[in-house]
């Protein structure tokens, strides 16, 4: 479940409008792959209140990487201290010896929050891999614990163009590993398992910087408000996105709505996740309208 936000609007025939809209318009298509960030399957030792206990410990321990982008967040004192049934929502066991346990995102945020720990937002970039290996568990098992999208270089063409690409040619027992995002390559050498943490690690980085421990009040311009459906429609990709806390509309000036935006980390990180697909961009500087705004919105 993701956290509770709040969303305004202003009044008047624009409102009416726009809500008319809202319900036609089909739900927001993310470029970016979106992760369940605080839903996650861990194994389930046996059916005694102590082995539940144990596999709630794992899945609060799995749910805080996930949502934190580090490794070192599963033995982070504050996490390990919390009591899981406290931030609970759902659980159901599997047959194959597995527990699922759904957090409350709200819950869980708030506890990440005071350990110090980061936030990884949902939208995340698809990376290819590019190896050769006939065993791609321990790849797979890792992928989903750090909650990174991966495809396979074999099914890419499926799934639509990777944005982040994991090279591993093999060297011995190892691989020899290249990964590229954003025109930056990092390299390094290790297993199957040690690649996909390269990954993650490398995109963690990028997209849960130290500002994303706390949140920023922003107030944007965002251009190419033509007609209502185009307003509509920013209005609605802001808030689906998991950074986004909070969206409230100040004025509306011309092609240009001006919002008040609370957010997950700063306007630099904003711009970072909204760049993984092309619908809001960073605003051209000119001299006609969008020459004052900070974004542009293409439907």
């Amino acid at each position: 479940m993701r956290p509770h936000r709040s969303f305004a609007r202003p009044h008047g025939w624009l409102l009416a409008a726009a809500l008319v809209l809202a319900a036609l318009l089909p739900g927001v298509d993310a470029g970016a792959a979106e992760v369940s960030l605080y839903e996650v399957k861990v194994p389930l030792d046996g059916t005694s209140e102590a082995e539940r206990a144990a596999a709630f410990s794992r899945a609060m321990q799995a749910v805080a990487v996930r949502v934190s982008g580090r490794r070192e967040a599963a033995a982070n004192a504050t996490v390990t201290a919390a009591d899981p049934a406290r931030h609970v929502q759902r659980y159901a066991s599997g047959s194959d010896k597995t527990l699922t346990v759904g957090f409350d995102g709200g819950s869980v945020d708030r506890l990440l929050q005071q350990a110090g720990l980061t936030f990884w937002a949902a939208e995340r970039p698809l990376t290819l891999v590019d190896v050769t290996s006939d065993d791609r568990t321990a790849a797979i098992d890792a992928a989903q614990w750090r909650g990174l999208p991966i495809a396979w270089q074999a099914g890419a063409a499926a799934i639509g163009p990777a944005q982040a690409v994991l090279k591993g040619t093999p060297n011995g027992l190892q691989f020899d590993w290249s990964f590229s995002h954003a025109g930056q390559t990092v390299q390094a050498r290790g297993t199957l398992e040690d690649g996909i943490h390269l990954a993650a690690d490398t995109l963690a980085a990028r997209y849960a910087p130290p500002s994303s421990r706390g949140s920023s009040t922003l107030v944007l311009r965002v251009a190419g408000m033509g007609d209502v459906r185009s307003y509509t429609g920013a209005l609605a990709y802001l808030d689906s996105l998991s950074v986004v806390r909070s969206v409230a509309v100040e004025a509306l000036e011309g092609d240009v709505v001006r919002l008040r935006v609370v957010v997950r980390g700063d306007r630099e990180l904003l711009g970072r996740i909204a760049g993984l697909e092309p619908k809001l961009q960073p605003a051209a500087r000119g001299a006609d309208a969008a020459s004052d705004a900070d974004f542009s919105f293409e439907p």
